[in-house]
């Protein structure tokens, strides 16, 4: 049981600031351990998935380490079938993990894909499509694909707001990259920077205040 000396109510569960008036709460008596509110489990078919994708991945890079034995080429394409089902199951255990906040989750792929490509793209001897293509179409169809999910699924909009506005600003690396003339492609850049704009402008203006809101109740300010 938790007490909130500013409002003088009880609050059950394990709640680090008062829902009213989001003070810092001490704890009085018994501590909860449990959420007051009934803990929904999401239910998907994970473990025959996992195994189908074990069993795929497995028999990838034995197929083609054996096919490489038999046809070698000066492209070391088996290493480069490895890297990519490393980089699937990057993937898969980061949504895996994320999966009960979907933005949350759009924002670790960012991160992720635009970092594995940077590596990919160096291993196989630096053409510069990770910059050029990569990564603006990653941070591209993240934000469309963030958009797209908080209508689809309904979220509630304290639960993603951040998120699309972390989002927004990942999305503005490729200008980085535009003004320090690394690339040669400039449409795909332009587009991630011109999507991460309309997002900027668009959230303080319509959700300004919740952004506020939500800050200060994750530094208890």
């Amino acid at each position: 049981m938790r007490r909130c000396q500013h409002c003088k109510v009880d609050i059950l569960g394990d709640w680090d600031s008062c829902p009213l008036c989001l003070n810092p709460v001490q704890t009085q008596g018994i501590e909860w351990q449990e959420s007051p509110f009934p803990d929904v489990p999401l239910r998907f078919h994970k473990y025959l998935a996992l195994k189908i994708l074990i069993f795929l991945s497995v028999i990838s890079v034995a197929l083609s380490f054996i096919a490489y034995q038999i046809w070698p080429t000066q492209t070391r394409w088996p290493w480069l079938i490895l890297f990519g089902l490393l980089s699937m199951w990057l993937i898969v255990a980061v949504i895996i993990r994320k999966r009960r906040n979907i933005t949350k989750s759009i924002v670790y792929e960012i991160a992720l894909l635009s970092l594995l490509s940077v590596l990919w793209d160096y291993y196989i001897g630096w053409s510069g499509w990770s910059i050029n293509y990569a990564i603006p179409i990653v941070c591209s169809s993240a934000l469309a694909a963030m958009f797209v999910s908080v209508r689809v699924v309904d979220l509630v909009v304290e639960d993603y707001i951040l998120y699309f506005l972390m989002a927004a600003l990942l999305a503005l690396i490729p200008f980085l990259f535009v003004l320090l003339g690394w690339i040669s492609q400039p449409i795909p850049s332009f587009v991630s920077v011109s999507l991460s704009i309309i997002m900027l402008v668009a959230i303080p203006i319509f959700r300004g205040r919740l952004i506020i809101t939500e800050l200060q109740k994750r530094m208890h300010i």
